[in-house]
């Protein structure tokens, strides 16, 4: 039996994901988790603009992310947002400069931060990210889904390799291709292996599968227009076709509500001959 633990997969990096970094940005994400930080210097536009003075008081703050975000806003420096990640604040910056450097050594402690010149700002990522959902690129292509990638300055795109040639063509007429990652997902192993117990039509076409060894049915699986189906003689077949107590092989498209029974979404199923 090949149990699967569904969920999104995205880049497995050891990082804390910290969003916003501007008054624009803040107002198109979703809010960040909470973080456990230090006490946060005031950096507000006044003191900012002071450290610039030669003869103005030079404290220099230990980075956190609060700190930073309120001297971004301050100095209004374009940037793709902030993570840490070894111990340090890491900050992408959009046209990075010797002016820019210099603002960040007269304000933080050498050490506690670093800076990457980027190309895109947080706000041009989401953006883009968004004209998924406005061209209903996820419905007509069949993806998966997509997200930002931070360190890497991009947007990440999750495909299934059955359709990963033709939607890229499609994706890239929309996004400059220099802002876009895949993430292809390939068939691989059946993702859950089980029988058919119910068959559910009134609110949409799906099937309630019982696991072996479980004692109640683990998963709701529904179908779309691109879900593929066969016999067991790798006949294709319909929806109509199902029927309770068949034997099936299904393989999920990776998104997975954890409900229980968990509700997914058919990628591939095959009937199996009953032993």
């Amino acid at each position: 039996m090949h149990k699967w633990h569904g969920g999104w997969i995205w880049i497995s990096v050891i990082i804390l994901f910290i969003s916003g970094c501007s008054e624009d940005q803040q107002s198109n994400k979703e809010p960040a988790p909470a973080v456990a930080i230090t006490a946060t210097p005031d950096i507000s536009p006044t003191a900012s603009a002071g450290i610039e003075d030669p003869k103005a008081d030079k404290v220099l703050y230990s980075s956190d992310p609060e700190a930073i975000k309120a001297f971004l806003s301050a100095q209004k420096i374009p940037n793709g947002d902030i993570y840490l990640q070894d111990n340090k604040v890491h900050i992408n910056i959009v046209g990075l400069n010797s002016q820019i450097e210099q603002r960040f050594a007269q304000t933080f402690a050498a050490g506690t931060y670093e800076l990457h010149d980027v190309k895109y700002s947080m706000q041009e990522l989401l953006a883009a990210q968004e004209l998924l959902h406005k061209q209903e690129l996820y419905q007509k292509l069949n993806l998966y889904g997509s997200g930002v990638d931070t360190i890497g300055n991009k947007v990440t795109i999750t495909i299934p390799s059955d359709y990963a040639e033709t939607a890229i063509l499609e994706i890239e007429k929309w996004i400059a291709p220099d802002m876009l990652t895949y993430d292809i997902s390939e068939l691989g192993e059946p993702h859950v292996i089980g029988q058919i117990v119910d068959i559910d039509t009134k609110q949409a076409k799906r099937i309630l599968i019982l696991e072996p060894g479980m004692e109640d049915p683990s998963y709701w699986f529904s179908f779309n227009q691109k879900s593929t189906m066969f016999n067991e003689a790798g006949e294709s077949i319909s929806f109509k076709d199902l029927k309770v107590g068949q034997q099936v092989e299904l393989w999920s498209t990776g998104m997975v509500d954890e409900s229980f029974p968990a509700l997914a979404s058919v990628r591939r199923l095959e009937l199996t001959a009953t032993e």
